[in-house]
């Protein structure tokens, strides 16, 4: 019966500091990360299970801290200049001015029915409609349309608009929330 206490306590302590390091090292989802935090958190989750088979609960609780503190380091050190190319991926430009880039493509690895798919997620369905297409250094795709394909706007036709701001959650399972109260400035 110990030994189950005892490794229930392993696992509650390893979840727990893994759980409150992983909230500290990102917001981002899975297809955001950069490549040092997606190799972080692989690295992260090998080095928590550790205890649980070994039994040496300080060393992986040192392991996930120093490793933490490396994938933090690094975020740190990709905002200098000299070092983001090193350390992130750069954006890649697929299509301009209408044209796509094989080469590009190939160099990504990126075949065109992979990409015709990504630009039909994004509306589009001619590449000669596009001004740019760029895969972002976290791997999202951005789209620029030509100025005469990009969607009608009112101050296109010289129509003013109202300010519609946030939307705002005021009532949520019947409780109401006050810090949005304050927020729009009701009470």
């Amino acid at each position: 019966m110990t030994d189950f206490l005892s490794y229930s306590i392993r696992v509650l302590l390893i979840y727990t500091f893994t759980y409150f390091g992983t909230r500290i090292l990102s917001k981002k989802a899975i297809a955001q990360m950069t490549s040092y935090e997606m190799a972080g958190v692989i690295l992260l989750a090998t080095l928590s299970a550790e205890p649980l088979i070994t039994k040496v609960t300080t060393k992986a609780l040192f392991g996930t801290g120093f490793l933490i503190f490396l994938i933090i380091l690094t975020s740190r050190l990709t905002l200098t200049e000299k070092l983001t190319p090193i350390l992130e991926h750069k954006l890649t430009v697929l299509v301009e001015d209408g044209q796509l880039d094989m080469g590009a493509l190939k160099g990504i690895d990126l075949s065109l029915n992979q990409m015709k798919g990504l630009l039909r997620q994004k509306g589009y369905n001619k590449v000669a409609d596009l001004e740019y297409a760029i895969l972002e250094p976290q791997g999202q795709l951005s789209v620029i349309s030509k100025s005469q394909k990009r969607s009608l706007q009112p101050s296109d036709l010289n129509i003013s608009t109202q300010y519609e701001g946030l939307i705002v959650p005021l009532i949520i399972d019947g409780i109401i929330i006050k810090k949005n109260l304050e927020h729009v400035k009701l009470n």
